[in-house]
């Protein structure tokens, strides 16, 4: 749309201009008049007729004060709603959807502000008859900016890839949900708890799959930003990977290097896990439209941003002051802190991108049951490893430097683990269900161990089963909605998908041997392997290595 506005938009220019107009000459009567309107204020403030002559009402300097300051600041906000119109005027004949909303609200608002004053009879009649003018003005405005002709003018765009508010909303609450109440750390009786813990895991979070999806990273670099994140929390935060005292994790194992060592072994990789890439993976299976696009535009990750580091301030001065009394980090832990996730960070964003596309790795993934049983497994053998419970003081119940053999099978544990489920995951039959399958084993595991060594109280106890309960019906459901969604992309189907990835290998085959099919291998940024039907000649132009995109509400995907 151009500046030659077209027809129907003329009108509502016209309105506007007619209302910034009266809104001016408001303005400029009451500072003309600022001393008669003052009294006439005062005089109805004592319940006196209207028109009077200038304070003869004398209620007290302070209260003329008060009255003057008030004209003069409604003078102002008259003439603010005017400029946005002159702005906004401009921005409508350049085709602004964004304007033209806000052009809606504001004579909305505007008229029954206007209106408002009317009623209430705050200024005298001759200058309530220019309000009424405004008043006349503003219902025309919304009157013309309604009309079916104008609405046509500035239609509904669709959503760009990088907007999904719903889906960042869900990740912001699951993150802490997950990390912290179904293992019972946050009892039910302290659930209140989740305000302290929403700005530093919701936000953390939510800025981690951000920054992943923006560089293209996968589940091993989110998975590596996840321990960065157990870093700042745990390290930087609450100050537990170095204090002596708190949690008594000093005692669970001899100290290196001024650290808890098996408090930290635990403790970075459960982030890691339960923090991060969980609450990341359940929010992209609920929403997997928009699972390799971005949830936010720049506004909203600077936002997060600055959320998560003030969620980190207010981690800090909420619990050690309380729970630590009198302990500081010192110096060299906290450089080693922040030097160690500015290189986790370099890792996962800078140089895990670059890396080449793996191949795809030979024969089939474990069926899903399989896969919840290894999860299940895994998790309970690492935390048992190294989490003391059952009264003992330290990991697997037992005394002096034999505390490194737990730990040591504990770490030979989760690489082993690593390793399977990265073989795994690049096998060309992983789908959502494995993913979820293997969440889901991880999570029952980690509550029910929960449940065994956290809760104090009964209450707690039923509390935390009960959550577990609503958890394992909650995966059920998903499942379920997994299972009804075709997983394969074809041409014309899953138009709602939306990816990218990397082309890792071509085929073509006729098994009719009639009409020739083209399919290629594509690795997702978020780890999956999809058989992608597409068109031939697409097909003839890529090579492996290439990169694809596909846009949700499109049938085929284009190179990126």
């Amino acid at each position: 749309m151009t500046a030659s506005s077209p027809g129907p938009l003329r009108g509502v220019v016209a309105a506007l201009f007619t209302s910034v107009g009266l809104s001016v000459l408001f303005a400029v009567s009451t500072v003309v008049f600022h001393d008669r309107i003052t009294a006439f204020q005062v005089a109805r403030g004592a319940g006196e007729e209207a028109e009077v002559s200038a304070f003869q009402v004398a209620r007290g300097a302070g209260e003329e004060a008060e009255v003057s300051a008030s004209i003069w600041i409604r003078a102002g906000l008259v003439v603010v709603p005017a400029l946005l119109y002159l702005w906004m005027a401009r921005r409508l004949r350049q085709g602004s959807r964004r304007a033209y909303l806000r052009v809606r609200v504001l004579a909305a608002v505007g008229a029954v502000a206007v209106g408002y004053l009317i009623a209430s009879g705050q200024y005298p009649v001759w200058l309530r008859v220019v309000q009424a003018a405004q008043f006349a003005a503003l219902l025309a405005l919304l009157f013309l900016v309604t009309r079916p002709e104008v609405r046509a003018l500035f239609p509904k765009r669709p959503r760009p890839p990088g907007g999904d508010r719903r889906a960042a909303l869900v990740l912001v609450v699951l993150a802490p949900v997950v990390a912290e109440v179904t293992l019972g750390s946050t009892p039910v009786s302290r659930i209140w708890l989740l305000l302290l813990w929403l700005p530093i895991y919701g936000a953390g979070v939510l800025l981690i799959r951000e920054l992943a999806r923006r560089s293209g990273t996968g589940w091993a670099g989110i998975l590596v930003l996840g321990l960065a994140y157990g870093i700042v929390e745990e390290g930087i935060a609450l100050q537990a990977l170095s204090s002596p005292t708190l949690y008594g994790a000093g005692d669970w194992a001899p100290r290196l290097l001024g650290l808890n060592s098996a408090y930290t072994e635990v403790m970075l990789p459960y982030h890691a896990v339960f923090s991060v890439a969980i609450p990341i993976l359940l929010t992209e299976l609920m929403f997997p439209a928009s699972r390799s696009a971005p949830y936010l535009r720049r506004g909203g990750l600077i936002a997060t941003a600055v959320t998560a580091v003030l969620g980190v301030g207010l981690l800090r001065l909420a619990v050690p002051p309380s729970e630590d009394p009198g302990y500081t980090i010192p110096a060299p832990v906290l450089i080693g802190c922040v030097l160690a996730v500015a290189a986790l960070g370099l890792l996962a964003l800078a140089v895990l991108p670059r890396r080449a596309p793996r191949p795809p790795s030979p024969g089939r993934a474990p069926g899903p049951w399989w896969l919840a049983a290894f999860g299940l497994v895994s998790v309970l053998g690492f935390l048992v490893l190294l989490y003391p419970f059952a009264g003992a003081g330290r990991s697997a119940f037992t005394h002096g430097d034999w505390t490194y053999l737990p730990m040591a099978a504990a770490a030979l544990l989760a690489v082993v683990a690593a390793l399977l489920i990265g073989r795994w995951s690049r096998t060309r039959d992983w789908n959502d269900r494995h993913s979820l399958a293997l969440a889901a084993g991880a999570l029952v595991a980690h509550t029910a161990f929960g449940a065994v060594t956290i809760p104090d109280t009964t209450l707690d106890l039923l509390g935390l089963i009960a959550l577990g309960a609503a958890m394992v019906a909650g995966l059920v459901s998903l499942a379920r909605t997994i299972t009804r969604r075709k997983h394969m992309f074809g041409r014309g189907k899953n138009k709602n998908e939306a990816w990218t990835g990397v082309v890792a290998e071509k085929k073509r085959s006729s098994p009719d041997g009639q009409n020739m099919y083209h399919h290629v291998l594509v690795r997702t940024d978020d780890g999956q392997v999809k058989d992608v039907r597409v068109k031939g000649r697409l097909w003839r132009t890529l090579e492996v290595g290439d990169r694809l995109r596909k846009v949700a509400g499109e049938t085929q995907p284009g190179k990126a």
